[in-house]
């Protein structure tokens, strides 16, 4: 025995509404187009031609209207200092640049040497570029000078220059001046050499000559970074660090902390190693390092091991721990460097125990020399990605200090100044100079209010460089590489963001990964390109996993939302609306047509062929009605029927029972579903949402919130004209909303708003609003009770036949 019955009752009055309203032109608000609204209030933009563009930027550039205020945007010193306050502000940057003055000069020489420099070249760049930047940069508080990573990229480029096989050289290929004194090899030869200020063009041995050109490369090299830096800045190219992001950074720093730490290795155990070639340069080096093991002079092991312990002890816990209560940190490096130099020179370090240390050092400032810029060319590669890594640790380190101190500072002007700095600097035999972290921070710690601060700091390093420096001499290697492998533990403690940045975003934490570990294995310029694809690849992986999901309406709310995500959401009868949070462009249009087939449920090339079997779309929309609802019964619960609660609101139920006797014994089965308009599922007594059947009924308008394209390309503009042409040939309309203006741009260029401007709409809500209207002109003046009883009515012989086959199953 087989039983169907039908009670039909009201969806909800408020999931009713939208579809029961009679929608006229004199009772309601219109729906608005896209078109119609620009024209109303889109202010017209002039048309320029390619030269009128050119012309209106490079007027922008040289813009300078007042003469103040140009002169102060070049020498931005002059609007800085006119509000400077002597009394206030003097004493703080006088404290602040005699402490920063008294980092400069441990770490000047020790980053030199690490760029495979001498000594007191350090010194020089402690000086004349600071110079420079303080006329033309736009911090107040950034410290500029050595640094490690830029001073072991230089490095990599003049180690590249090998012993030449004569002893006699050209000298023309030589500068005409050097004031270079001290051992880049460490060897005790050099020890003893000293080059006077004025260089006369005799070789003495292939090592000096070996010395000289590393120091011209570097120069030239120095030049050349600054060149590119000017050019950047006068062309606006401030934000080419934005492609360089957080992650990239910080796993960029950390490798390169690695091959830092291991180019000092060598130093601490006192052993005789070459600098390999950059690639794998870290596998080689150990290697070297571990087979020469044997050959370690205890000595220089035991020195390293007190300079990094004291170091540690004074700058982790003393200076960071109490830094609220002290003035001005601990000076402790220099304390270990005079400290060192003492007893190296009492003790005879150097032939007693053949500790290896910094050899002579010329007193007096260098005469300025032209760079020879023949050689540099050759590295031009390098010189860029130089000038760029420089360029983002100082404007990151002075964008953090301008807004930590409430004042803007000038990107493009930074450039600018830093590339000044290198130009100016490259003619007194320095190499590229950046911000460093730790002496801006010790300069904003210690109260530094201006860069006022850096001229005390450079008068210092001046007395030095005249006076002071021969007496540096017995100064051993070991603890200069030990004042860098202390200093590198900030960077090594990057490591432990991992942990977070994993939970924040899986593709930056990757990013972190692959840049580090390419760094490491490949060297600093390849691992930073690597790390650079790597990290646009990551930007079109994003956009190609970019999902499109169903939104429905919030009621009572103008706002349409991921019905998977939030509660009581509403779906329209006959209605989908579908929103891609990405750009729709080449790499992933293929996949937005497929996910919004999905999502529609009707896929246009099987439709057609129904459609060509069944012969009209109308028959066609009646069976995937009928198909659409009888499909639910396979999921229905096998539960009794209940009756009607009596409460206000009342349902469209449908009850099947099925009886069977066998054997004289009766088994009956029988399950009740109830078929609500919310957000357009069935729901079965037991409370649980049947998903696949979205909505019930005919799929006649798609919807495509536009709102989070960012942008489109030509082929995106492609595929939105096949989904609407796939659509239409089946009977479907699709409409599109929320286009931003730059999406409607390139629909403009393509042509796609000619044809379809009346499918564009203002608004996700408008869109609804005209496919509703729209839907209710299909069906005429049939309500939507009626037209759910004719669908039911239509249901009834399929319903049986469904059920007495699974019957006859059992």
């Amino acid at each position: 025995m087989s039983t169907f019955k039908m009670n039909l009752g009201d969806i909800p009055p408020d999931q009713l509404s939208n579809t029961e309203k009679k929608y006229s032109g004199n009772d309601e608000v219109k729906p608005y187009h896209t078109s119609a609204f620009r024209k109303e209030y889109r202010k017209e933009e002039p048309v320029l031609t390619f030269p009128e563009k050119c012309k209106k930027t490079a007027g922008n550039l040289v813009n300078c209207s007042n003469k103040r205020k140009c002169l102060e945007k070049v020498l931005p010193f002059l609007r800085i200092y006119r509000k400077y306050k002597i009394r206030t502000d003097l004493p703080n940057d006088v404290i602040a640049g005699f402490t920063v003055g008294i980092m400069q000069l441990p770490q000047g020489m020790a980053y030199a040497m690490l760029a495979d420099m001498p000594p007191v070249v350090g010194l020089y760049m402690a000086f004349f570029p600071v110079l420079i930047y303080f006329f033309f940069g736009t911090s107040r508080h950034i410290s500029m000078g050595t640094v490690a990573v830029v001073s072991l990229m230089t490095g990599s480029v003049v180690s590249n220059i090998v012993l030449p096989k004569s002893n006699s050289l050209s000298p023309t290929s030589l500068p005409t001046n050097n004031t270079y004194l001290g051992d880049l090899n460490d060897t005790a030869s050099l020890n003893d050499t000293i080059f006077s200020t004025t260089f006369v063009p005799t070789i003495e041995s292939t090592v000096d000559n070996l010395t000289m050109q590393k120091l011209a490369l570097a120069s030239s090299m120095c030049f050349l970074v600054g060149v590119v830096q000017v050019l950047f800045g006068v062309c606006r190219l401030g934000l080419v660090t934005t492609y360089m992001s957080d992650p990239l950074v910080s796993g960029f720093t950390t490798g390169a902390a690695v091959h830092v730490f291991t180019s000092q290795v060598k130093y601490v155990f006192g052993l005789k190693i070459p600098r390999f070639p950059n690639l794998f340069q870290i596998i080689y080096t150990y290697k070297a390092i571990f087979e020469n093991l044997a050959k370690t002079n205890y000595v220089t092991v035991i020195i390293s091991a007190i300079c990094m312990v004291i170091l540690y002890i004074v700058k982790v816990h003393i200076n960071q721990r109490f830094k609220h209560k002290l003035k001005i940190p601990v000076p402790i490096e220099l304390l270990v460097v005079v400290a060192g130099t003492l007893l190296s020179y009492f003790f005879n370090f150097k032939t007693e125990y053949d500790v290896k240390i910094v050899g002579k050092i010329p007193a007096g400032l260098p005469e300025p020399q032209i760079p020879n810029l023949k050689s540099a060319f050759e590295n031009i590669s390098d010189a860029i990605i130089i000038a760029v890594v420089a360029f983002a640790q100082s404007v990151s380190l002075a964008a953090l200090m301008a807004k930590k101190h409430n004042y803007t500072m000038d990107s493009n002007q930074e450039l600018i100044a830093y590339g000044a700095g290198n130009i100016f600097g490259s003619f007194f035999s320095c190499y590229p100079f950046a911000a460093s972290v730790s002496r801006s921070s010790v300069q904003d710690s210690a109260g530094g209010r201006t860069q006022v601060t850096s001229l005390f700091s450079a008068s210092l390093v001046l007395v030095v460089i005249i006076l002071i420096g021969p007496l540096f001499e017995s100064l051993p290697n070991c603890v200069l590489s030990s004042i860098i492998m202390v200093a590198l533990r900030s960077m090594f403690l990057q490591v432990l963001e991992l942990k977070n940045l994993w939970k924040i975003s899986k593709y930056d934490c990757i990013i972190w990964v692959v840049t580090f570990l390419a760094v490491v294995i490949l060297y600093v310029d390849l691992g930073l390109w690597v790390g650079l694809i790597f990290s646009f690849l990551t930007v079109v992986v994003r956009t190609q996993c970019a999902k499109a999901v169903s939104l429905q309406k919030i009621p009572d709310m103008e706002m349409f939302a991921d019905d998977k995500k939030y509660l009581k959401t509403q779906s329209q009868l006959g209605i989908r609306v579908i929103g891609f949070n990405s750009p729709l462009y080449y790499a992933n249009g293929d996949m937005f047509v497929k996910q919004v087939f999905q999502i529609v449920g009707l896929k246009p090339e099987r439709a057609r062929k129904q459609i060509k079997r069944l012969g009209s779309i109308l028959e066609f929309r009646r069976v995937s009605q009928s198909s659409l609802f009888l499909g639910s019964y396979s999921h229905v619960d096998p539960q009794p029927p209940m009756t009607s609660s009596g409460s206000g609101s009342e349902h469209i139920s449908v009850s099947m029972t099925i009886s069977n006797g066998s054997s004289g014994d009766m088994s009956q089965r029988s399950s009740t579903t109830d078929l609500q308009s919310n957000g357009g599922s069935i729901r079965s007594r037991n409370g649980s949402v049947k998903p696949g059947n979205k909505d019930f009924g005919y799929i006649h308008h798609v919807i495509i919130d536009c709102s989070s394209m960012c942008f489109i390309d030509s082929v995106g503009s492609k595929v939105l004209k096949q989904v609407i042409e796939e659509y239409k040939s089946v009977g479907t309309i699709v409409f599109l909303a929320a286009v931003r203006d730059e999406v409607w741009q390139v629909l403009e260029a393509t042509g796609f708003t000619d044809k379809y401007d009346s499918q564009i709409y203002l608004s996700v809500h408008d869109a609804v609003f005209a496919a509703t209207v729209e839907g209710e002109g299909e069906y005429g003046n049939e309500s939507p009770k009626a037209r759910m009883c004719t669908i039911l009515e239509d249901l009834e012989p399929h319903v049986e036949d469904s059920l007495m086959a699974e019957y006859k199953t059992v």
